[in-house]
């Protein structure tokens, strides 16, 4: 099951820093996810290096953290929305079908005994 939150403290990109850490989370969540992979498309540096996102300088490993925890988060709620959706479909085609079957037995009742 995928976190409802992000574990920004317990990421290994803030340095044992929650204070920082919540604050970049922050910035991030302001930001946007579209803008943060923006943002990260035009560096060149690996994970360790700095990045300015919003008002706040960053390792770029805790803005990729976030946004690879996003991403997945969405995908766990699109999953999950199309998995309620099928559950319903076939719901409603099991109720569709019952109605027929009990509309069927009904009317061959009524003929076998008139």
């Amino acid at each position: 099951m995928m976190s409802h939150r992000f574990p920004y403290e317990a990421s290994r990109w803030s340095a044992g820093q929650p204070d920082q850490a919540k604050r970049w989370f922050d910035e991030l969540e302001m930001i946007g996810a579209q803008n943060v992979r923006a943002r990260l498309a035009q560096v060149n540096a690996g994970s360790g290096g700095s990045i300015p996102i919003g008002t706040s300088q960053m390792t770029i490993g805790f803005a990729q953290e976030w946004l690879a925890w996003h991403d997945g988060r969405r995908e766990a709620l699109e999953t999950e929305r199309h998995n309620r959706q099928v559950f319903w479909t076939r719901f409603a085609a099991l109720a569709a079908t019952v109605a027929a079957v009990s509309g069927a037995i009904g009317w061959a009742w009524t003929i076998f005994h008139k």
